[in-house]
């Protein structure tokens, strides 16, 4: 379990390193693509501008250009740099902890005495379970021939059905006989 944990603890580690890495790398690619299209726009504007600005204009907006740039990269660059700080603080951490948890590992022949343990107790309960189920399984027999005994008394489906039906006919037809002798009765009344 200790180990699991600390393996999780540097999986974890490894995978945040990871993503901040392509973190990095997506930013600096954003950068160069930035700093690309800035000297493209450059260009532009230095053919549109040739033949309406002074030298001195055209100086001062190529230095203002590299200035706002140059403010631009080195902010990007302090964040960079303070993400790598962070890595390397978060990494150092990890690094404590993995030798922390090392120092209070078990042994592994305290680990295996455990698991022995464990297992010893595991196949007592099962063995014990496995009695019950088989009590309960004779229990269920024993009821179960009770029961295909008792059913044996007992008239089929059919039997009933076939009974069922000839009551019923038999008592329509009483009903039908009887329902004539009223009738007739009654026609010789009125």
């Amino acid at each position: 379990e200790r180990i699991k944990y600390v393996e999780k603890l540097l999986g974890d580690s490894a995978d945040q390193h990871a993503a901040e890495i392509q973190a990095l790398k997506d930013a600096h690619a954003k950068f160069a693509t930035a700093h690309g299209k800035q000297a493209k726009d450059l260009d532009s504007l230095k053919e549109l501008h040739a033949h309406h600005a002074t030298m001195g204009e055209r100086l001062d907006y190529l230095e203002s250009m590299l200035g706002d740039s140059a403010d631009k990269h080195a902010k990007e660059l302090d964040a960079l740099k303070a993400a790598h700080a962070r890595h390397t603080d978060a990494f150092a951490k990890h690094a404590s902890d993995v030798g922390e948890m090392a120092a209070h590992h078990a042994t592994v022949a305290e680990r295996l005495e455990y698991v022995e343990k464990l297992l010893g107790d595991s196949a007592d309960k099962h063995a014990q379970e496995l009695q019950a189920l088989k009590a309960s399984h004779d229990k269920h027999a024993q009821d179960m021939d009770g029961m295909k005994k008792a059913q044996a008394f007992h008239a089929t489906l059919p039997d009933r059905i076939t009974y069922l039906e000839k009551l019923l006919g038999d008592s329509a037809d009483k009903h039908a006989q009887e329902l004539r002798n009223l009738k007739d009765a009654h026609s010789k009344h009125a």
